[in-house]
């Protein structure tokens, strides 16, 4: 069934060795190699697969739409996988289901999905809805580019799902995302509110279509917390009493204990006394109904746009808390401990923030050891 022909580059001159192998009612299959002996036994390996009936990634993968296998992994995997994870790969998944629609495995190749990856890059997107000013003028919402860091989270999780189909599944024999570059990642985020920029923030949100966003805004900005942990909330884990909130659903699977302390202390005692608790939600969606809030970046950025703030994720309101503790002297340790960090590296961005800290400690360090 294999046949091995030596060919001689024109160009170099150099010699390789190509292995092509037919069987009867299958396409045939070659490779190359730069010595007979591996040729020989590459040759000799897929032709007892295929008599032992384990070699048909071929076939398989011709008979296996991408869509089949994203639901069979869905179904298998990420059913295991936290809350945040599972939403944050199912939303990656339906964009490779987009690019790859009717297609088989078979047909999904290195420059396929370097292709889709290069489509993403450019895509823009928006985050919230078009909105009227004071002058009744209708203004869209901003439109955003994606972040070399947010296309290799998709091409991630579209390497884990190959990965599975190889490994678990038998259907494919290599990883078209294996060969992909990653795109280049800008330095973490380091943007923070002002203390004039907070005051005004805290103001909009006070009145906020939305009346539980100044106490999401203020415990993300007191806790260091995510808005998924703060969202996810419930008031059985809420002890106002002792000032503690238990986060069950956290980005690393350990759930982790929020200290509560003064306004954010006080706006929740608020929104229980206003009636919130009828949900077993602290932040319950805003149509009523007894669940989550998941869609409330509209009042978020409603509350900029009024605050006057430019260029501020939610996310940096972690970054803010981890500048305020840095200028009270806590060090990068306590910042990690407090943002739920299992390691310094991510905190390393916070670094420049702790130098006064880390002189005080040197200093006396010199003074005790007459140096």
């Amino acid at each position: 069934m294999a046949s091995i022909q030596r060919i001689k580059s024109p160009l170099t001159g150099e010699i390789a060795y190509r292995v092509q192998i037919r069987v009867k009612g299958r396409p045939s299959e070659s490779e190359t190699f730069t010595s007979r002996a591996k040729a020989e036994a590459w040759g000799k390996a897929v032709e007892s697969a295929i008599e032992e009936g384990r070699h048909f990634p071929h076939a398989a993968a011709r008979r296996t739409s991408f869509d089949a296998l994203a639901e069979d992994y869905a179904a298998t995997v990420l059913v295991d996988a936290s809350e945040e994870d599972r939403k944050a790969c199912t939303r990656q998944l339906q964009f490779w289901s987009r690019q790859f629609a009717g297609k088989t495995l078979a047909e999904i190749t290195t420059e396929t999905v370097a292709r889709a990856r290069d489509a993403l890059a450019t895509e823009t997107f928006t985050r919230g809805k078009p909105h009227t000013d004071k002058h009744g003028n209708v203004i869209a919402p901003k439109r955003y580019k994606r972040t070399g860091a947010t296309v290799n989270r998709y091409t991630g999780a579209l390497s884990r799902l190959f990965t599975f189909a190889i490994k678990e599944r038998r259907l494919i024999d290599r990883n078209p995302v294996s060969d992909i570059s990653r795109k280049k990642e800008t330095r973490g985020r380091t943007r923070f509110l002002t203390d004039s920029e907070r005051e005004a923030l805290l103001a909009a949100c006070s009145k906020s279509d939305w009346q539980p966003m100044q106490a999401l805004v203020l415990l993300a900005i007191t806790t260091g917390a995510r808005k998924g942990e703060l969202l996810s909330l419930r008031w059985a884990d809420v002890d106002l009493k002792a000032g503690r909130a238990l986060v069950r659903e956290t980005k690393n699977d350990e759930q982790r204990t929020l200290p509560l302390a003064g306004k954010a202390l006080e706006a929740l005692r608020e929104l229980k006394l206003q009636g919130s608790a009828r949900s077993a939600f602290v932040f319950a969606a805003p149509n009523g109904r007894d669940e989550p809030a998941e869609h409330v970046d509209g009042y978020w950025y409603k509350a900029l746009e009024t605050a006057g703030i430019d260029d501020m994720h939610f996310h940096d309101l972690r970054h803010t808390c981890a500048s305020m503790l840095a200028a009270q002297g806590a060090s990068l340790l306590e910042i990690a401990d407090v943002l739920g960090h299992k390691t310094l590296a991510m905190v390393k961005r916070y670094s420049h923030l702790v130098v006064d800290h880390k002189a005080k400690v040197i200093e006396r360090m010199v003074a005790a050891k007459g140096l």
